[in-house]
Order: structure tokens, then C-alpha cells, then sequence
């Protein structure tokens, strides 16, 4: 979830192992790894809007390096992908994102 709206759906191995959204990626990127330990993650780019106030489209547009004009003026549904995963992100939908598919 994402300003209170569902970015992405999936069965537990297939977010943890293939996610889609830019915002599960950037959660999951932000993780403590040991493998990773002492090392600097970059923060996020952009402001985190506020949840009284959303940006229209998709609430994750001012952060997503991915955003376009359509993601600042509409909202993206949440759309199943064959991996069984759901999706609410235009450039996941139009292909923008490059995907990692879970294997089945």
C-alpha cells in the first residue's frame, strides 16, 4: 500500500522474489541485508506527499523514477499478471519496467 492504496498483490515468494511495483521494489531494496552491511543505501528520491492531501494519478508519481504524464493525472488500476501477482502501476502495464518473472 501506498498513500492508502494497494500497489501490489502477490503470493509471498513471488513479491519477495520478482517484484513489480517501484514502490515494493523500493521497500524491499531498503531491507537490511548482512551481505550489504555497513554499506549506505541511497534514500529515496523525492518528497512522500501527504496522505491528507494526494497527489492525483498515481500517489507514487513524485517518487517513481519510472512516472510519466499519465501517472500524474490518472490512477492506475490494480491488474492481475499471469505469475498471480496484481499490479497497480502504468509502467508496469505498458511494459516500461523491465519484468523478473517468479518461476513456476
Amino acid at each position: 500500500m501506498y498513500l492508502g492504496r494497494l500497489a501490489e498483490l502477490a503470493p509471498t515468494r513471488v513479491l519477495f522474489d520478482a517484484p513489480k511495483h517501484p514502490y515494493t521494489q523500493l521497500l524491499l531494496a531498503a531491507l537490511p541485508r548482512l551481505d550489504r552491511r555497513g554499506r549506505e543505501k541511497p534514500p529515496a528520491p523525492g518528497e512522500i506527499p501527504s496522505p491528507l492531501d494526494p497527489p492525483p494519478g498515481c500517489g507514487f508519481h513524485p517518487r517513481c523514477p519510472h512516472g510519466q504524464a499519465r501517472c500524474q493525472s490518472e490512477r492506475p488500476a490494480l491488474v492481475p499478471l499471469p505469475d498471480g501477482s496484481q499490479v497497480a502501476c502504468h509502467a508496469v502495464q505498458e511494459r516500461r519496467i523491465p519484468m523478473r518473472w517468479h518461476p513456476s
